[in-house]
């Protein structure tokens, strides 16, 4: 990670590469389990996991309300799989679950307060880059809690996950232009909230910058 410079992209996370190849191998593993196959639904959980967290996270602001979701909505896909036509991609669909859930479980409950624990990362790195990514992602987290809600599931997507504004309109039920704009705003306020804490003004423009 550059000294003096904090990125959104740079909070690790399974879900920015989706190349042709990743996503045809996805497909397969739909039909998979859509024909009996659990091992399969539990490599699509190992794909999903990290990042559906990071996203429950930016709905419910709580981990443990966002670790409840997580895992109600990945049973309810297991439950609902058989409703995903053929060829489509399973992440968008998913991300639909996950937002219904996390929605769903805000009303029903009052939702616990505490202070906020970032995404732990995995294990097996060197402990010098662990602590500088852990203070990157706590920063970030921080700053997106500071933004609207719909702000923070559009730069989610857009800038953690990798999603087109396209599939994020389909996600979200907004129009393109709607989540370019809240994708505009948001990258506008983290770099007003992130810039001064870190020192990142310069080279940090490229996250006002339209992609």
């Amino acid at each position: 990670m550059s000294t003096g410079m904090v990125r959104l992209d740079s909070v690790p996370t399974r879900g920015r590469v989706r190349s042709a190849e990743s996503l045809a191998e996805e497909q397969a593993l739909v039909r998979a389990v859509q024909d009996g196959d659990d091992d399969a639904f539990g490599a699509l959980v190992d794909r999903y996991l990290e990042a559906a967290f990071a996203t429950a996270l930016s709905v419910l602001r709580n981990t443990h309300d966002a670790e409840d979701a997580v895992q109600s909505a990945f049973i309810r896909a297991l439950e609902r799989i058989d409703q995903l036509k053929p060829g489509s991609p399973f992440g968008p669909w998913f991300y639909r679950v996950l937002r219904s859930t996390c929605l769903n479980l805000r009303r029903r409950e009052a939702l616990r307060s505490h202070e906020e624990i970032p995404v732990s990362a995995a294990g097996g790195r060197n402990p010098d880059r662990d602590l500088q990514e852990e203070l990157t992602r706590e920063t970030v987290m921080v700053a997106l809690g500071e933004l609207p809600e719909m702000q923070r599931l559009a730069i989610t997507l857009y800038d953690l996950e990798g999603y087109s504004h396209q599939e994020i309109g389909d996600i979200l039920g907004i129009a393109v232009g709607t989540s370019r704009a809240h994708v505009h705003h948001a990258r506008r306020a983290l770099r007003k909230l992130i810039g001064p804490i870190v020192g990142a003004d310069e080279g940090y423009s490229e996250l006002t910058e339209p992609r």
